[in-house]
Formats: C-alpha cells, structure tokens, sequence
C-alpha cells in the first residue's frame, strides 16, 4: 500500500507548534542570560565592596574606617545574586508552563513577569547610582 503524505493542515499544525516550541526555548535561554548578567552584576558589585575596604588599608587608613558604601556594595552585590538566581528558577517554570500551554492550545503572554524584572532592574539601577554617588 503507498504512503500518503500527511494532510496539509496538520503539517502546518505541527510545523507551527514546532515554531512555538523552538520560540519558547529561545526566550528561556533569554531568560537565563538575563539571570547570569544579574548573577555576574552582583558578583561584581560585591567585590567592589571588597576592593573600598582593601584601598582603605593600602591607603594607610585605620582598619577601623571602613569607607562609605562598602558594606553596601556587599549587600547589593548579593541582592543582585539573589535575584539572578531566583530569576534563572522562575525562567524555567515559565518555560515548563509555557509548554503545556502551548501543548494544551491556551497560551497567554505573561506581562507580570515582563513588569517585575523591568522594575527590578530599574530599581537596582536607581541603587547603584546612590550607592556610586555616596560612595564617593
């Protein structure tokens, strides 16, 4: 018995979902590079905390003074981890969600979490302005 080839609309269907799948895994590996900048940020600013403190005690400075904004470059430095990481578990229950949507033929954009991370960052951002500004 020949083959057939199958009907038109359901290899559009599948050629689509595939499209789909293949959409929601590259916005997940967004995600995940947005999450490893926040983790390197973080990084970052907590080991400029560090350096203040080492300056502080090449310049011949009283171990005692700690410069303004050390101990808060520690503090945002981890924040900043904290959220990378947290942010890298909610890319991959959004994108597990994201899947049985689409498997199930209900997806809906999420603006919440298009809301959250935007204010996170402007946030930070707005933070480490003050802390550069009273840090010096």
């Amino acid at each position: 018995m020949p083959q057939t080839d199958p009907e038109p609309s359901r290899v559009a269907d599948a050629s689509g979902r595939t499209r789909d799948h293949l959409a929601n895994e590259r916005t997940f590996l967004a995600w995940i590079r947005t999450s490893l900048g926040l983790i390197g940020l973080g990084f970052v600013i907590a080991r400029m905390g560090l350096l203040l403190r080492q300056l502080a005690l090449v310049g011949g400075n009283p171990p005692a003074h700690v410069p303004h904004g050390s101990h808060e470059f520690m503090i945002a430095g981890i924040v900043f981890l904290v959220l990378g990481t947290l942010q890298s578990a909610w890319a991959g229950r959004l994108y597990f969600r994201t899947r049985r949507a689409i498997d199930d033929g209900r997806y809906e954009p999420d603006s919440v979490t298009v809301t959250a991370l935007t204010t996170v960052i402007v946030l930070g951002g707005m933070l480490l302005v003050g802390l550069v500004l009273w840090s010096t």
